[in-house]
């Protein structure tokens, strides 16, 4: 990161977008407090976050990615693992996190359900799809109810269906702010806020409709995905 400054404000979307190796997953995981910055500082409510414990930052963050674990436990484990020490009855229901992530209907789809085993190495073992675990690594982050939630490519094996619901939902928790980091520049037209990264540093910020009129590489970005889009429409 080079000379980075953002202020992130409490219930908002906002995207990080860049080409690859631009800085953006690094950025977020600083956000986040997983990584320590070497210059400058992290603030939470105007709290260095390197003065607190670690833990409690932790327990405040939720990350959506593309790479998951695939525990070799139920599929309620594999949700509840999000935040294992949280009291029966605190926080969301198994069923309201997967409901949010579009997963509840592909799990109760399931031989035993919820309490499917997922991993087929064991009797009765279950495996899922790509885009199956992605919506229940979803449902995982979400049961997490972090304040702060990073989602980095959280759809990337997702079908269009499943993505546009999964992103509806995250958009249905205005006390959550959310980071979102993703190459489907269609996906962050709605963000309150888009910060263009490149070689790590912010290079231009500003939501949608600024970013398209500045035309930037926000505006070359977006371009080129949307006439990808039509000549696919045109062979058709």
């Amino acid at each position: 990161m080079d000379r980075v400054s953002l202020t992130v404000r409490r219930g908002e979307v906002i995207a990080l977008v860049g080409e690859n190796g631009s800085g953006k997953t690094t950025l977020a995981k600083l956000l986040a407090g997983l990584y320590q910055p070497t210059g400058g500082s992290i603030r939470w409510d105007g709290v260095d976050i390197s003065t607190l414990d670690p833990t409690s930052v932790g327990g405040c963050a939720a990350v959506l990615s593309q790479d998951w674990w695939r525990f070799p436990f139920t599929a309620r484990q594999n949700i509840t693992i999000g935040r294992y020490d949280r009291p029966d009855g605190a926080g969301p229901s198994v069923v309201d996190a997967a409901r949010a992530a579009s997963a509840h209907d592909m799990v109760t789809g399931l031989p035993r359900g919820y309490d499917t085993l997922l991993d087929r190495s064991f009797r009765d073992g279950h495996d899922l799809s790509g885009g199956q675990w992605q919506r229940l690594v979803a449902a995982r982050g979400l049961y997490r109810e972090g304040r702060l939630l990073i989602c980095d490519e959280p759809s990337a094996a997702l079908d269009a269906r499943a993505e546009h619901a999964l992103f509806q939902q995250l958009r249905r928790h205005p006390d959550r702010t959310i980071v979102l980091i993703t190459h489907r520049l269609a996906n962050v037209r709605h963000a309150d806020r888009i910060y263009v990264m490149r070689d790590g540093r912010l290079i231009e910020e500003g939501d949608h409709d600024q970013l398209i009129a500045a035309g930037g590489l926000y505006r070359e970005l977006f371009d080129l995905q949307a006439s990808g889009y039509a000549n696919r429409i045109n062979c058709t």
